[in-house]
């Protein structure tokens, strides 16, 4: 407000009344009127363990009497060293999202209709337990199916395994994000294990072939930390950075050189590139001799894999194939990566790694064993369940199949007699359920998790919640603890859970969490993995032999463009919502994709010429549609966009998930798979 003469003197001619005012007036006139703030209570911190994604950061925790009010990255935690990602800052909004489930629920008519009756956990469990005990689990029959979303071998899934298996007889399965998910096939298939790990500091060359590793990788602060590390590392080189993929996306705006490639042919172009090392006689001979089977029937195989066939496939010029056939050359180490495309794309790229020779002790790909598995899991992280048709009883936990995999997974849920779903928020999975189980948010669990940094070393991270529960949930491991209990037909003590976790953190060696109610201790013990080049093959050597086989069975060809789907779907996922999760925040809503200012809605990049000739212009409405279905975006014409090609975001279109996600945008994954390149078709709404 500005300040003149007249305002000056009508405020001085305020005071003065007030002044001249009796006490009993000025009490009534000049007295503020809200009533005083209660008393704040006192300030503390406390660290914990994130929770939002895999990573496994350490946060510390700013408390004013029980409740949570500030969060920032811990600086002595080996993972994120004081970092802390967009959705660790979301973790105040996920403990006080006000459509958090409160209490067990059960369904009352038809599922999917959103009626629910309110359970104690006493009555949630016993029919729960009655369900398994009736469909004969102790036969060990495959009645049971046990999905979980947890990335890391947590206390939920150790206990969540531990029921499948010791009780139930069954499995279970963990629904993988292939958009940000490391080449676990390409491990499991060449090396016979997937404890392969990359530290990308230790290269010179980086060439990524459509993994966009600054915005989707699992641990988005070590990404981010790894980057500056190769953009101006204490005494090394200055490392080159390749992006190649049908989108500009983060990594290849801050990489040296994008190379846009048609969607699914990366494969194609790798074993091209592979065939320019073995004509040249650039790859690593001692390593191919020494530590691999299968070389020989290998070569003969890239004779299709000309550089002229390369282009006409993946839109590559032969030029720009031959100079980065160069730079794998002259730039040593160097590294090639893929996120868990189709088996055939991730094992032509990894192969190049070991024409290069990049696989072993002191280089970039790692590998080697935990060593003691204190959490007993060391299974495929998407150890699938393939005969999922026969389930009586469906256990999802802390995942959304319905969401992410719909295709797949609507018509085994729809089989199902009876889905629980152990969740903090209404899905569409909780949504399609007969019981739903809350459990608490990361802010309000234990944690007792095993991860891998970049660097190869073992974490083990053990901490207890920074607040008590606001609500009637339970941890996810104590949901699974009480359950097989009840199916063991024991009775669930108060005590039992606290003191199982409490005898879990003592075998970690971390007794300071159970002595200090405020302790600002955790447990993150970082162990520098047995690095070796002991392969669990058959041959005891790397094997080319299944990506062999993957070529005999599905030669790979360019896509067709037919009349009716001329243009090809590339999915990615924003960091906001990594593992297709985050929608139901505002804050990450708010942040969807900064560069282009888009948030709130499902958009559509475009290229120029792609937008010219369908007559749509930049903000528009449009049809996008496969053979599957269709769904309606914002087009957003960028000339970085790669022509013929349609790049739309995975995270929204979500039919349940919270009075913010419900209703907003739309899900590609309703018309296509985020391991496949779909073929669609455009047109104006």
């Amino acid at each position: 407000m500005e300040i003149t003469r007249r305002s000056l003197l009508k405020l001085g001619a305020i005071l003065g009344i007030g002044s001249a005012l009796p006490g009993c007036a000025k009490e009534t006139v000049l007295k503020p009127k809200e009533e005083p703030l209660p008393p704040r209570g006192e300030e503390t911190f406390v660290s914990t363990i994130c929770g939002m994604c895999p990573a496994g950061c350490g946060m510390r925790v700013r408390k004013i009497g029980e409740s949570a009010v500030g969060l920032a990255g811990s600086r002595d935690h080996p993972v994120n060293q004081g970092g802390l990602c967009p959705k660790g800052a979301a973790a105040l909004q996920e403990l006080y999202h006000p459509d958090r489930i409160r209490g067990p629920l059960l369904r009352q008519g038809d599922r999917g209709k959103g009626a629910w009756q309110p359970v104690s956990w006493d009555e949630a469990l016993r029919l729960l337990a009655d369900k398994i005990a009736k469909a004969g689990f102790q036969k060990r029959n495959k009645s049971f199916g046990a999905i979980t979303g947890s990335p890391t071998q947590d206390l939920g899934r150790e206990l969540l395994r531990n029921l499948a298996h010791e009780v139930a007889g069954g499995g279970v399965s963990v629904l993988g994000f292939p958009i940000g998910d490391p080449p676990f096939d390409a491990y499991g298939n060449m090396h016979g294990n997937q404890n392969v790990f990359l530290d990308i500091t230790k290269s010179r060359l980086l060439v990524s072939f459509s993994f966009d590793w600054l915005g989707a990788h699992p641990s988005s602060v070590e990404a981010q930390r790894a980057y500056a590390e190769l953009r101006r590392g204490f005494n090394r080189p200055r490392a080159h950075i390749v992006q190649i993929e049908p989108r500009f996306s983060v990594t290849a705006a801050k990489a040296d050189e994008w190379i846009a490639i048609r969607p699914g042919t990366e494969g194609f172009l790798a074993l091209a590139l592979a065939r320019q090392f073995i004509q040249n006689g650039t790859y690593d001979k001692d390593f191919v001799t020494d530590h691999t089977h299968g070389f020989e029937e290998f070569k003969k195989s890239l004779e299709v894999f000309s550089l002229e066939a390369a282009s006409r496939v993946t839109g590559v010029s032969e030029e720009n194939i031959r100079l980065l056939a160069m730079k794998f050359f002259s730039l040593k180490p160097a590294v090639a990566i893929g996120p868990r495309d189709t088996p055939f794309n991730q094992m032509a790229v990894y192969a190049l790694n070991a024409l290069l020779g990049s696989i072993g002790p002191g280089r970039p790909f790692l590998t080697g064993s935990f060593g003691e598995n204190i959490l007993g899991e060391t299974a495929s992280p998407d150890a699938r369940n393939d005969g999922n048709d026969g389930f009586e009883v469906i256990l999802a936990d802390r995942v959304n199949p319905l969401f992410l995999e719909p295709s797949k997974w609507r018509p085994v849920f729809e089989k199902a007699p009876f889905v629980a779903t152990v969740s903090s928020h209404l899905t569409e999975t909780a949504q399609f359920s007969d019981l739903i189980l809350p459990c608490h948010t990361p802010l309000e669990a234990w944690h007792l998790s095993r991860h891998v940094s970049m660097q190869g070393s073992r974490i083990i991270n053990a901490a207890r919640g920074a607040v008590g529960p606001l609500y009637d949930t339970r941890d996810a491991g104590e949901i699974y603890f009480s359950l097989k209990t009840a199916l063991a037909g024991q009775k669930m003590e108060a005590e039992a859970f606290p003191a199982y976790v409490k005898g879990r953190f003592r075998e970690l060696g971390a007794p300071k969490l159970l002595e200090q109610d405020n302790a600002e201790t955790w447990l993150s013990e970082a162990k520098t993995i047995g690095q070796s080049l002991v392969f669990s093959t058959p041959s005891g050597k790397f094997e080319f032999g299944p990506l062999l086989k993957s070529l005999r069975e599905n030669p790979p060809t360019q896509t067709s463009r037919s009349e009716d789907f001329p243009l090809s779907l590339y999915l990615f996922a924003p960091l906001a919502f990594s593992r297709g999760e985050g929608a139901h925040l505002p804050y990450l809503l708010d942040i969807a994709c900064p560069q282009l200012e888009e948030m709130w809605a499902t958009w559509a990049e475009l290229h120029p010429d792609t937008a010219q000739a369908y007559g749509i212009s930049d903000g528009e409405t449009v049809w996008i549609e496969s053979h599957q279905g269709k769904i309606k975006v914002k087009a957003r014409v960028l000339s970085r966009a790669t022509p013929w090609v349609v790049s739309v975001p995975v995270g929204l279109g979500h039919t349940a998930y919270g009075r913010w996600a419900k209703g907003l945008g739309a899900n590609p994954l309703e018309i296509a798979s985020m391991n496949r390149s779909e073929r669609v078709r455009i047109a104006l709404l």
